[in-house]
């Protein structure tokens, strides 16, 4: 067992290198400002953390090369990373590569300044390997180096993480708390590595000498951790504004491009690429989202149908907070948080969002109409949606039949101008009160109109045929020939529910998505659709669905059986001869694989044979420093035999030092003699053990060094101290010597400058 002499050379080495660790893991609890707990993060840095300053430990106690000791740490410090941010201990790899740039991606995608803070989960790719290379830099810099005011850089780089994303206000997340206990942290480091400096000259001649050294290092320590907390509050933040790029100003109205020009040449494309990819974060990731709005359209000009003229404030921003515009809050489903990125392909002035949003977080220029609550662009297209991030909370509205049944007069709490028509054929009117009579209540007449369209057989989904939306265009297509795709369905039914005292507008946006086998519910342009949202009392804006069943659309489950139509919806009509159909309408039809699907395990064998190879290097780096002890006693011992006096003096002291017998170094040779003479109970031994310290002292004090080999005394002298020993520390010597952790005495003056000295005094 270790004496407590021989733990001198221990704590030392681990003093600097733990506080040091220490110091950096307070400062990385200031990256609290993105994550709600810190454990998601600061427990996979810990972990790592602590194998990367253990290395290194042990490492420089075996007196292993600082260049290779740092070689080490990043090793094992990679492959713990590895494997406790993508369960893969190569990150550098093919397999490895690929898991790192998913998770990467992914925590780049769900990242978001103005949404802190997120889920530790989110952001751990990025904070967890910076964290644990924060600790390998700092381990660098004040232990390999033997720099360690110079660790307070890093402290300054992690600091500034931050601030510089999130900004200065409110310190940044930087508690005082924080601050305190990095700066107490720090100052130990600096006190400890003073203190292991000194103790390299040997005991203190002069019991006055000052305890605490100069006060140097505290200057240098207070300053480098003051610097690092309040240099960040003067570094540029990426949300600056500048003339000309900020949110605009003013309160005035805001004009927006019609956002339907274009719609029904991307139908026609029916593009694969994927426009808009989101991702559920929180709450139902299960359930298929619903449409996904990108804008509502409020007025009808008689000839098209616009966004109208916006009153938009400055102050209604890109992130913003909504209350569910009816009283029941039953009336509501779960929240789900999403996270949404729109590719670089989708050129779009409007933010997409799903109906009913909770919370909205956007950043850029973007504000929001606090009637439709469309977010629409304040640069026009000079900025544009591709490319960017954002995140929202929506609630999916689940009213009951009953419930609309119940709803009052139309237009009871709707916004204004949400029923104004301009002058149109009396014929639209009446072909609104013709297909509703019978129906006293404004949700059964919704349901007549959409009935209608999509069950009885007259109207036909095409692409086809562009028949306009003027008053012209719409009698045409609602009397003669009846054939169209979303956008005349959708305005169509509007205009007829307006005509009835209903508010109603029209929304555009996408289709039900696809979901890929990450989760991720992929919007492509062919799922681009158009659909009316009517309004009805305490219960806010409802979707309905007039398009034709074939155009692979369904109706909302509120509205079906509401008048005895079926769930089981008929397909559409062949068109009329002349009239040619899509085949293939809003979304194309995919064929049914021919084979079933078979779970692809390859990958998760991959997988669990890369971590089980990770662990087995670990496995094996632990079993090569449980044997290194033991390996380097040995070198030693062989070279140390074949060496001259000195060294097989301190062959001997190492034999004595693994046996726990009395050993300090520090003594005269004589002295040391004294203490191991007890456990040499035969004469032969004796007598080596003065030839040895003989030897000794002629090669220290003669005139002329004695060069004599002392190997086989020695030899005599260390077997005979193993015999007397117990089984236990003959155990331990051979398997953990504690010689190896020890720390080398002060070297004795060696020949030469006794000699001089001689010479000099004799002189």
């Amino acid at each position: 067992m270790m004496t407590s002499r021989d733990a001198r050379g221990v704590v030392p080495a681990m003093a600097v290198p733990l506080t040091c660790f220490l110091t950096v893991l307070f400062a990385l609890s200031s990256w609290g400002s993105f994550t709600s707990t810190r454990f998601p993060y600061l427990g996979p840095i810990l972990v790592a953390g602590l194998l990367v300053v253990g290395t290194g430990i042990s490492a420089r106690l075996l007196r292993v090369h600082d260049a290779v000791v740092v070689l080490l740490q990043v090793l094992l410090g990679t492959i713990a990373t590895g494997l406790l941010v993508v369960q893969h201990p190569f990150p550098v790899t093919g397999g490895g590569r690929a898991r790192v740039t998913a998770e990467m991606t992914e925590a780049y995608v769900a990242f978001n300044p103005f949404d802190l803070p997120m889920s530790g989960s989110e952001v751990a790719p990025y904070l967890i390997p910076g964290g644990v290379a924060a600790v390998l830099l700092a381990d660098v810099l004040a232990v390999s180096l033997r720099r360690p005011p110079m660790m307070g850089l890093v402290v300054l780089g992690v600091f500034t993480v931050p601030f510089s994303i999130i900004g200065a206000g409110g310190w940044g997340g930087v508690s005082w708390v924080v601050f305190a206990l990095t700066a107490i942290s720090f100052l130990v480091m600096l006190r400890l590595d003073r203190a292991q400096q000194l103790s390299r000259w040997g005991r203190r001649l002069d019991d006055d000498l000052p305890v605490v050294p100069a006060a140097g290092p505290a200057v240098i320590g207070v300053s480098a951790v003051v610097i690092a907390l309040l240099t960040p509050a003067w570094l540029p933040s990426p949300n600056v504004s500048l003339p000309g790029l900020g949110p605009g100003d003013g309160d005035g109205p805001l004009r927006v491009i019609n956002p339907t020009v274009g719609l029904y040449d991307d139908l026609r494309r029916q593009s694969d690429q994927v426009m808009v990819s989101v991702t559920p974060v929180y709450g139902d990731t299960e359930t298929p989202p619903s449409y996904l709005r990108v804008g509502a359209l409020t007025k009808f000009t008689g000839t098209e149908w616009t966004s109208g003229n916006r009153d938009v404030p400055s102050d209604h921003s890109g992130v913003a907070t909504f209350e569910p515009p009816m009283s029941d809050a039953t009336l509501l489903g779960d929240p789900t948080t999403y996270q949404l990125r729109a590719s670089a392909k989708f050129q779009s002035t409007w933010l997409p969002i799903f109906a009913h949003p909770l919370e909205v977080t956007a950043r850029g220029p973007w504000r929001y109409d606090e009637d439709t609550l469309d977010f629409m662009s304040t640069e026009g297209r000079d900025q544009t949606v591709a490319g960017q991030s954002w995140r929202m909370t929506a609630a999916p509205v689940e009213p009951s039949q009953e419930r609309l049944l119940a709803a009052g007069d139309p237009g009871v709490g709707a916004p204004p101008g949400m029923t104004d028509l301009p002058l149109l054929p009396d014929e639209i009117e009446e072909i609104a009160l013709e297909r509703t009579a019978g129906q006293d209540r404004p949700f059964t007449k919704a349901v007549a109109l959409q009935n209608w369209f999509r069950h009885s057989g007259e109207f036909t989904y095409s692409l086809e045929r562009d028949v306009g939306s003027d008053s012209a265009a719409l009698l045409d297509f609602l009397t003669d020939n009846k054939v169209g795709y979303c956008q005349q369905y959708a305005t169509a039914m509007a205009v007829l529910a307006r005509e009835l005292g209903i508010p109603a507008r029209v929304a555009f946006g996408f289709l039900g998505g696809d979901q890929d086998e990450d989760g991720v519910w992929q919007f492509r342009g062919r799922d681009l659709h158009a659909w009316p949202e009517l309004w009805f009392e305490d219960i806010g804006w409802i979707r309905f669905e007039p398009t034709p069943a074939a155009a692979d659309t369904s109706e909302p489950g509120y509205t079906t059986g509401a008048l005895g139509n079926a769930r089981n919806e008929p397909d559409a009509p062949v068109p009329s001869a002349g009239t040619s159909v899509a085949p293939v309408p809003n979304r194309p039809q995919r064929e049914a694989p021919e084979t079933p699907e078979v779970a692809d395990t390859g990958t998760e064998e991959s997988n669990a044979g890369a971590v089980w190879t990770g662990l087995g290097i670990v496995a094996l780096v632990g079993l090569v420093a449980l044997a290194a002890p033991a390996v380097i006693r040995r070198r030693r011992r062989t070279t140390r035999l074949a060496g001259d006096a000195e060294a097989g003096w301190s062959e001997l002291g190492d034999t004595a030092i693994d046996l726990g017998l009395p050993w300090t170094g520090t003594r005269s040779p004589r002295e040391e003699a004294t203490g191991l003479a007890p456990h040499l109970q035969d004469r032969e031994p004796m007598l080596a053990l003065q030839r040895i310290v003989a030897a000794v002292e002629r090669n220290r004090y003669a005139e002329h060094r004695d060069t004599a080999a002392i190997g086989d005394d020695v030899r005599l002298v260390s077997a005979a101290l193993r015999e007397h020993a117990d089984r236990r520390a003959r155990r331990r010597a051979r398997l953990w010597p504690a010689s190896v952790f020890r720390r080398p005495p002060a070297p004795a003056s060696d020949g030469p400058v006794a000699r001089s000295e001689r010479e000099l005094i004799s002189s």
